[in-house]
């Protein structure tokens, strides 16, 4: 598999971005209430390797304390159910086992002496400022753990942090990358504009107008109101479409700068889906009627701003690599692991993930 991702695998992988979670040793309550006295030990299987109750339920425990920390201290059962943190978590830990199972069978676990590092450098097993190998077993004891099985799941997570750096350095960005990268960025523009939105050109209709032709009176409105201002916005005439919009508070007005990347104008909304032929104009061309989701966008250039490659710094220039080379880590990883779980043979006990009562189910490596 890693022979042919050096070999295959080209500059950009498309994919969709997956958080994966890294480990982080944290000690809340290992068990549900109600659970442990059912004797279920097994929240799921990912390829013949079982995912235990207590893994689950730590993650399940800290996933909902994070949750709390966002709203205030507030979580209630009905908020998790809807948001399907419990089989969120349980897939999350899918990713990490299959993760962790491709990263052992490739080489990538981790040497004795760094996990002992590992754990020796945690502030939980430290006493007076060293490890203490008395608190180092308690801790343990006290969360249910042996110190073979804790050391495994530190092993785990520096293999899974190899595995994941061998990966970031597949993320190749050329310089060209990088210069169409700030070329975006720096090319901008600024309009003169006017806006009228849905409500506004249907409140300029007379009364008389009968339901079932308001949308055709609608369209020759806005076909009449085009008639005028396209001609008056060419020429600088802001004053005669000031008076014709005058009722309905709307006046000729010159967005911020934008780019292809900041194309929206807080009065107006995002212009995403006019960004190719409203970027095209040049100064001296005429105004141009342009269709929004939400109403009718009159535009002419008042101004533009073309990328300069001397005005660029080092730092700029750096900053842009690194956050483009991120962005590619982020898509090589994540569609490695989701082609990866897609491979794997995956079980879950829906008695612990979603509280029902049946047994361990097949499901679907997406959900």
């Amino acid at each position: 598999m890693i022979g042919a991702m050096r070999t295959k695998m080209g500059p950009k992988v498309i994919g969709g971005v997956i958080a994966v979670i890294a480990f982080v040793f944290i000690f809340y309550g290992i068990f549900m209430p109600g659970q442990a006295s059912q004797g279920v030990t097994v929240a799921g299987e990912v390829n013949g390797e079982t995912i235990s109750f207590s893994e689950y339920s730590r993650a399940l425990n800290q996933r909902i304390e994070f949750f709390k920390q966002l709203m205030g201290g507030k979580v209630s059962d009905e908020m998790l159910e809807q948001t399907h943190v419990r089989e969120a978590v349980f897939q999350d830990l899918v990713q990490k086992k299959v993760l962790a199972q491709v990263a052992k069978k490739e080489g990538f676990y981790p040497a004795v002496d760094q996990i002992r590092d590992r754990i020796m450098q945690m502030d939980e097993f430290k006493k007076d400022g060293h490890f203490d190998k008395v608190q180092y077993k308690n801790l343990l004891t006290a969360n249910q753990y042996s110190p073979t099985r804790f050391e495994d799941l530190i092993g785990a997570d520096i293999m899974e942090q190899n595995f994941k750096s061998f990966l970031n350095r597949l993320a190749y960005v050329s310089q060209d990358e990088v210069e169409r990268e700030l070329k975006l960025a720096k090319d901008r523009k600024r309009f003169k504009f006017v806006y009228i939105d849905g409500e506004s050109a249907r409140k300029m209709l007379p009364k008389s107008v009968k339901p079932e032709e308001q949308s055709k009176a609608l369209d020759e409105k806005v076909e009449s109101l085009t008639k005028a201002i396209l001609p008056d916005l060419t020429a600088g005439q802001d004053g005669k479409i000031n008076a014709l919009l005058k009722d309905q508070k709307i006046t000729v007005k010159t967005s911020d700068w934008l780019t292809t990347q900041a194309n929206v104008i807080p009065s107006v909304g995002s212009l995403k889906m006019i960004e190719g032929e409203l970027f095209s104009m040049k100064k001296g061309d005429p105004a141009k009627k342009f269709t929004l989701v939400g109403g009718t966008f009159y535009a002419k250039l008042d101004d533009q701003e073309n990328y300069d490659p001397a005005k660029v710094t080092p730092k700029e220039r750096q900053d842009t690599f690194a956050r483009l080379q991120s962005q590619l880590q982020t898509e090589i990883t994540s569609d490695f692991i989701r082609e990866s779980v897609k491979k794997a043979s995956i079980s879950r006990n829906d008695k612990v993930v979603v509280g029902n009562q049946g047994h361990p189910v097949p499901v679907a490596s997406d959900q």
